[in-house]
């Protein structure tokens, strides 16, 4: 019996030896990159691996986004993909790639004369297909009332339209959505839609992308 005890005492320290160097180990491995999602080439912003934005809508992104990009260091980039597994080899919520994909490819990022990284104004639209969800990530150097903003598009905006199966048409009226929150971004929206009367942000989603 004595010897039974003994022998359970050296599996329990085996046991956590074991997961104290796991443990250890887990600490050490840096986060695993992204494969198979390569970064939008310079003034471009939509990378639609899922194929899932029509011909159209895509034309409107991109040229908006590279007028954006023209002008300002604020960069709105939409990202399709099919599913998360093909792209990491480890069990991932939505939330923790959007999270991953923004900081490796460093969306936003600019740093000044001293080389100090200023905080990002960047933004992240990113869908995946296999899911059917929508995540927005924006840089640090947003103001918090822009966080909430940005649940507000896709709470609003994006959701209702995905809900309905129209990804390509919430797609467009998100990005368009997060383009209004950059003044420079509201006048490129004017200017393509320009008439005498304009809408108020509600009304032009309506009349732009539907209910």
């Amino acid at each position: 019996m004595k010897e039974f005890s003994q022998n359970k005492k050296l599996s329990l320290c085996s046991s956590a030896l074991c997961f104290f160097l796991l443990s250890i180990m887990q600490m050490n491995c840096p986060a695993q990159d992204i494969q198979n999602l390569d970064p939008p080439r310079d003034l471009e912003c939509l990378v639609d691996k899922a194929n899932l934005v029509h011909s159209e809508h895509a034309k409107k992104i991109r040229s908006r986004g590279k007028r954006l990009l023209e002008n300002t260091e604020t960069p709105i980039i939409v990202v399709t993909i099919d599913k998360i597994s093909d792209h990491v080899d480890e069990d991932m919520t939505i939330d923790d790639f959007a999270e991953r994909l923004f900081d490796q490819w460093r969306i936003g990022s600019s740093a000044d004369e001293g080389n100090e990284e200023n905080p990002s104004k960047g933004v992240l639209l990113l869908v995946s297909n296999e899911s059917g969800e929508a995540r927005i990530r924006i840089g640090d150097g947003w103001e918090e009332e822009k966080v909430k903003h940005c649940q507000w598009i896709y709470d609003s905006v994006i959701t209702p339209r995905f809900r309905a199966s129209k990804y390509s048409q919430g797609i467009l009226a998100g990005f368009d959505a997060l383009l209004r929150m950059i003044p420079k971004g509201m006048a490129i929206i004017e200017k393509d839609n320009s008439h005498d009367y304009v809408p108020s942000p509600r009304e032009s989603f309506r009349a732009n992308y539907g209910p």
